[in-house]
């Protein structure tokens, strides 16, 4: 039996561990994918893996059997019904022939270790020459230097994988305090906390950007602190910092001015679209932005929350 029902309507199922963790490794993903998608801690996938808890949630194993791209029943532990096969008698020796010889003991070990020999020569050549080489990721922040405070401004996180192959990670991000995340695409994985914290399950194919939009309030100059990292299924617990821009300080002018010098360059209109593009799709007025970049200069007028473009 598969199921039983424990006091207060909670449905229990018994699931085989040793399918599970086959399925696992046989689709390249960590206990550490597998867990946040199942929501429970890599500890409890371990345990399932090694029949520790046979019986789990159902709820849960339906989140497992989603994971791991099967059917709840492929999970379940089923009774094999079936008898073992008879082995058939030897066939009797004939009168008068004479006896046949048989392997020793000694000889049989010796035949049995050579072949193993064999298999795991054959298994270390096919690792060290035919596996694909591992995927090194990383991850960078592009942030503006500074930002009005109150004033939306773009984040972008690039990903990138070198050999170019399909990667399995976890990005996190968390905003300094005073920020509050406005949009993200793509959607967040798991909803933002009070600590600020944003993260993406994802899996990519070739180079990937992470967007999202926040503000900042503050006192003029102030300066905040971003951090972040990234965790790739081939590395297991380890996870990597997020490296590029981290820090942003209020202040007077607009976050496409690098130089803060009231003028939007055509260097700095470049950057703008080198570096934020596809920013636009979260609510970044890059229309605005150029028609700064064609005027002679800009200021703030603080009455009506925006910037005047100077003739």
């Amino acid at each position: 039996m598969t199921e039983e029902m424990l006091p207060g309507g909670i449905m229990m199922v018994k699931i085989d561990g040793s399918k599970v963790r086959r399925l696992r490794e046989q689709k390249g993903l960590t206990q550490l994918y597998v867990a946040t998608a199942v929501q429970v801690t890599t500890d409890t996938i371990s345990r399932w893996e090694n029949k520790r808890y046979p019986s789990v949630k159902k709820e849960n194993c339906l989140k497992l059997a989603e994971a791991l791209g099967v059917s709840l029943d492929e999970l379940l532990e089923h009774q094999d019904d079936e008898e073992p096969e008879a082995v058939a008698d030897e066939p009797s020796q004939e009168p008068g022939e004479p006896a046949l010889p048989r392997p020793s003991r000694k000889m049989l070990f010796i035949a049995v270790g050579l072949f193993l020999v064999l298999i795991a020569a054959a298994f270390g050549g096919w690792y060290y020459f035919l596996r694909p080489a591992e995927a090194i990721v990383t991850a960078r922040r592009i942030l503006p230097r500074h930002c009005m405070p109150g004033q939306p401004f773009p984040v972008i996180i690039e990903i990138a994988a070198t050999p170019d192959q399909p990667v399995t990670l976890i990005l996190r991000e968390i905003l300094p305090a005073k920020a509050v995340l406005q949009k993200t695409s793509p959607s967040l994985s798991a909803a933002a906390g009070k600590d600020r914290e944003l993260k993406w399950l994802e899996k990519i194919d070739g180079p990937t950007r992470f967007f999202y939009t926040a503000t900042i309030t503050g006192e003029p100059g102030e300066v905040f602190r971003f951090s972040g990292d990234i965790a790739v299924s081939q590395d297991s617990e380890k996870a990597h910092s997020v490296t590029g821009n981290d820090t942003i300080r209020t202040g007077a002018h607009h976050w496409a001015d690098a130089n803060t010098d009231g003028i939007l360059s055509d260097k700095e209109m470049l950057t703008v679209h080198d570096e934020y593009s596809g920013a636009d799709k979260l609510g970044i007025d890059i229309t605005k932005i150029e028609k700064i970049w064609q005027g002679s200069g800009y200021r703030w007028n603080e009455k009506k929350s925006t910037y005047e473009i100077l003739p």
